[in-house]
């Protein structure tokens, strides 16, 4: 498939040239044919990732060779190869990359396997306890490892976990699904999209845990009690005895000690990018140059080099999705058509003609007309996402909200708002979005990757999901998360930024207390039934 790549490269270089005027420019065709070829080029592809066809990447590729085929063949320039490979954001392929090669350098120490199996029998064979467990587990998880990964550790455990309590696998499963995409929003690693949101918007590591961590906690405590309801048959009629699951034991401590170090740090970086003001691509490619390295010169000690040099190359070929980020950089060269040949505009005109047409029937406001345009975005994003994959409509969308969060810009400075408190009004759009095109992933079967190696994984095991299956527990789950993103998103707007955040954290900071306190209840009053039921027993021993 590399090859594939490189050879469809080498192949096309050429005849850029070729697609230049006489001044040695290229000139983009920007009238209705020309993004109307493209838009036919998109939808096609997006077809083409719903039904399946083919893999994903070379569905990209193909689409791009097109492009440059008709560029190349007849008057309609809606290509040009140098551009479109500027147009690729490197930042974000960077940054996938160099968090997947961490990961898989975590991986093969099996701490995360040793962390599922500690889960599991911290529920101590407790079957709506081990549910709670697994949604945290895989929420918090994912928010800072990518969801495939996540549940490709999951799904072993909560396999087994349901065998040995003879469980219907799927009252484990599907919240774990839904959890992993729901965590996922609340951080910019957690999910792609909201890597290249963060890219393209400008926004920090902390930007997205101060704004988007606190909806995210609301909405996995009411997965939590949706998923009790509505699996309460499954969870009640489980085998309650505890968790028989092999002892894990962590492979290579000291490398194991040093990724973990490594990890700190990165984090670190990505905490503190808006002070040093580094690129997160960069900052995670040094920690993964510095993790792989690090390793290397661990295991070269403890092996030797021939076998240190396999590990490697094995890791990094293996552990690193080349096939997804080749997906990435095609996604990003078509896009740039419909960037450059006005199609994007014309899409972001349209939208903007839609929320001012809503605006003046309804005489709103500017903070309404926000509103009304993050709630479209959030809703549209929803459906779009539970469609098609997440990252190519994310890869589209962000050039829509960045034409939109310019035009607002200019209307709230012409009110006379500083530029700090616009780009914090503005910045719901980039929000909205990021809710929509993750949190909609849960809609359907083929919405988010998540999901389909989910179901992949267990089906193997001999557990179907169908396609309306997923559909009945994932649309219901997709509808109360936006319904909370848009209770947010109107607070955010009309009680402010901050304000909303704060509430809400003190909010969570309450419901924590009263779960202690229940919890502390709870434990005395079973204590003292226990001291009373043994003082009994010691009265009818004396007795007798």
């Amino acid at each position: 498939m590399k090859a594939f790549f490189w050879i469809l490269g080498f192949s096309i270089v050429p005849c850029s040239a070729a697609f230049a005027d006489a001044s040695g420019h290229f000139a983009y065709s920007t009238g209705w044919s020309a993004q109307l070829v493209v838009a036919l080029c998109l939808v096609a592809l997006f077809g083409i990732l719903i039904v399946e066809a083919c893999h994903k990447t070379l569905a990209a590729a193909a689409i791009v060779g097109t492009m440059l085929l008709i560029s190349a063949a007849t008057p309609l320039k809606i290509m040009d190869f140098e551009a479109a490979v500027r147009a690729v954001d490197w930042n974000v392929i960077f940054l996938l990359g160099s968090m997947m090669a961490i990961v898989s350098a975590l991986v093969e120490t099996r701490v995360f396997d040793w962390l599922n199996v500690r889960m599991v029998r911290w529920a101590k064979g407790r079957p709506g306890v081990l549910a709670n467990i697994v949604m945290a587990g895989t929420g918090l998880l994912s928010a800072f490892a990518d969801n495939v990964t996540t549940v490709l550790f999951m799904a072993p455990v909560v396999s087994k976990a349901a065998k040995s309590l003879r469980l219907s696998v799927w009252a484990l499963a599907m919240p774990m699904i839904m959890a992993a995409n729901i965590g996922g929003t609340a951080t910019l690693i957690g999910d792609p999209p909201n890597v290249i949101i963060g890219v393209a918007s400008g926004l920090a590591f902390m930007d997205f845990i101060c704004f988007l961590a606190v909806p995210v906690i609301f909405m996995m405590i009411a997965l939590c009690a949706l998923s009790a309801l509505w699996y309460r048959r499954d969870l009640a009629g489980a085998h309650a005895a505890e968790t028989e699951l092999e002892e894990v034991e962590l492979r290579d401590p000291t490398v194991l000690a040093w990724t973990l170090g490594v990890v700190g740090l990165t984090f670190l970086g990505f905490f503190t990018h808006s002070l040093t003001h580094l690129p997160v691509g960069v900052i995670a490619f040094a920690g993964a140059a510095l993790a792989m390295s690090g390793r290397h010169a661990i295991l070269r000690r403890q092996i030797g080099a021939k076998k240190a040099e396999h590990v490697f190359t094995h890791s990094f070929e293996r552990g690193i999705e080349w096939l997804t980020l080749g997906f990435f950089i095609f996604l990003f060269m078509a896009i740039s058509a419909a960037e450059h040949t006005g199609l994007i505009a014309n899409a972001a005109a349209r939208l903007q003609d839609l929320v001012e047409s809503v605006s003046v029937g309804f005489s709103l406001g500017l903070q309404a007309k926000l509103l009304t345009a993050a709630l479209l975005i959030l809703l549209f994003s929803a459906v779009a996402s539970a469609v098609v994959d997440n990252i190519p409509y994310t890869i589209a969308a962000v050039a829509i909200v960045r034409v939109l969060v310019a035009s607002f810009s200019a209307e709230l400075e012409a009110t006379g708002m500083g530029a700090a408190e616009t780009s914090l009004a503005t910045n719901v759009l980039w929000w909205s979005l990021a809710l929509g095109a993750c949190l909609g992933g849960n809609g359907t079967l083929i919405g988010a990757s998540a999901n389909v190696t989910t179901v992949g994984l267990l089906e193997r095991d001999g557990h179907h999901m169908p396609f309306v299956g997923f559909l009945k527990f994932g649309a219901p789950v997709t509808a109360m998360t936006v319904l909370i993103s848009a209770v947010y998103l109107s607070c955010y707007v009309y009680a402010g930024a901050v304000e909303t955040n704060l509430i809400g954290a003190a909010a969570l900071a309450v419901l924590a207390l009263l779960a202690a306190a229940r919890h502390f209840i709870r434990r005395s009053l079973a204590g003292a039934a226990l001291v009373t039921s043994m003082q009994h027993a010691t009265d009818r021993t004396r007795s007798l």
